[in-house]
């Protein structure tokens, strides 16, 4: 498994620098556009200056183009490294507001228990014993809520129904004889 990541890292970049496979694309990409428009510039600027001669004329345009080449040839990679460079610094600034967000998100999370375990306290309630008030509550009306449908589907029926209600289990005792 780790040769094969090893392989697919490889992959990813090119021998040469080491560059990532994707911005070789991207640099060629820039630098043909610019040897173009350079190119264009260059033709416009000798047909301007001293017109059409022929031959002459493009060997002017290659000349000037072919001393460019070092400076186009640059270009991409200046232009590449300052967009890899920005796309570092955008991370960097992002993780911070993440961190940031999240620290506030945890400072408003403790106010508010808090607030909550001062509001229980003034009600005479812990906030875990609220808590499981609550769910106790919610727990005995289900056990009430099953044993009368229970009861009523057995009225329905025409059946007796001598099933004790939940209070009745709880305390032991019998249900009343009908």
């Amino acid at each position: 498994m780790k040769k094969q990541q090893s392989n697919d890292t490889a992959q990813d970049r090119v021998p040469f620098l080491g560059v990532k496979r994707r911005w070789v694309g991207y640099a060629l990409f820039i630098f043909v556009l610019s040897l173009l428009v350079y190119a264009g510039f260059s033709t416009a600027e000798q047909l301007s200056t001293a017109g059409w001669r022929g031959f002459p004329t493009v060997r002017a345009i290659l000349h000037d183009t072919s001393q460019s080449l070092p400076m186009l040839g640059v270009a991409p990679i200046v232009i590449l490294v300052i967009w890899e460079f920005l796309m570092i610094l955008y991370e960097i600034v992002k993780e911070q507001i993440e961190a940031r967000q999240r620290s506030r998100i945890a400072a408003h999370e403790a106010r508010g228990e808090e607030r909550g375990i001062k509001l229980g306290e003034e009600r005479g309630i812990k906030l875990g014993e609220e808590r499981g008030l609550e769910r106790g509550r919610e727990l005995e009306r289900d056990a009430w809520v099953d044993w009368f449908e229970r009861r009523q589907a057995a009225a329905a029926a025409g059946e007796p129904f001598t099933e004790p209600n939940p209070a009745e289990k709880q305390n032991g005792t019998s249900p009343p004889a009908p």
